[in-house]
């Protein structure tokens, strides 16, 4: 009768032990850290790699110069996706591990539907009473090759004093034209089909270096194996063809 306490403890512990041992393992998990420009390309192909892997996909969004630091700074991940310039600087911090050029991003001039301003180049947008808006170029790659462009035609003084908007989304910039005053926006090109029906491409005279959007591996990934597996997946052709399908540019050949 005195050890009945020590039995009673005993079955405890068997009963916790071989309760751990029937439960269900936890799933394996992929972190993409993705900038806000890619997400709803990669939201796609990441939900379908979780399912044909069996696999749990967590997206952490935001800017890619909000990200690059975090990444720089060994922070949770296995994939960063982002655009030029950023892989670069992964690279020379030695935390890349491998990579996939997916598509290109570039500059688009939108107007609103039916074009009632008339705008066919970016020359127009230098008439006096037009309201744009553009990504801030301190923080937006797209906001900043604008400003490089009119630099090169001359039209910089002009084409900005209309400027109206500057902003680091490129969802505020196309609501401030679809909900509010703006009469054009420069965005990147997917902008166009993400606001299908509610903006107009003007298919003005303007050139851009191309920006590629890639996916970096990244070196502190505590999944290597299956960060290298959505590495070859987004090396397919599928991959491509999804990003094409949102609106974005294909890789220059």
């Amino acid at each position: 009768m005195r050890n009945r306490p020590l039995h009673a403890l005993l079955l405890v512990i068997t009963l916790a032990m071989a309760s751990c041992r029937d439960a269900t393992p936890k799933k394996s998990s992929l972190r993409i850290l993705c900038g806000s420009s890619m997400a709803q390309p990669i939201q796609e192909i990441g939900d379908q790699f979780a399912k044909s892997q069996g696999v749990e996909v967590i997206y952490d969004l935001g800017g890619s110069e909000t990200l690059l630091p975090r990444v720089l700074a060994d922070a949770p991940g296995d994939v960063f996706v982002c655009h030029d310039p950023f892989e670069e600087e992964v690279k020379a911090a030695g935390k890349l591990a491998g990579t996939a050029t997916v598509a290109c991003l570039r500059p688009v001039l939108l107007v609103r539907p039916g074009n009632p301003q008339a705008i066919q180049s970016m020359a127009d947008l230098a008439r006096p009473g037009l309201k744009i808006g553009i990504g801030d170029p301190r923080y937006s790659t797209c906001g900043e090759m604008f400003v490089q462009y009119l630099d090169q035609k001359g039209l910089r003084e002009k084409v900005m004093a209309n400027v109206a908007l500057q902003a680091r989304a490129h969802t505020e910039i196309a609501n401030g034209m679809i909900a509010g005053p703006l009469d054009a926006i420069v965005v990147w090109n997917f902008v166009a089909e993400l606001y299908k029906g509610k903006v107009q491409l003007v298919a003005d005279d303007a050139t851009y270096p191309p920006i590629r959007i890639t996916i970096l591996g990244l070196t502190q990934s505590p999944n290597p194996a299956i960060r290298n597996a959505f590495l070859e997946t987004c090396r397919t052709p599928a991959v491509g063809e999804t990003f094409l399908r949102h609106g974005y540019s294909p890789i220059p050949r």
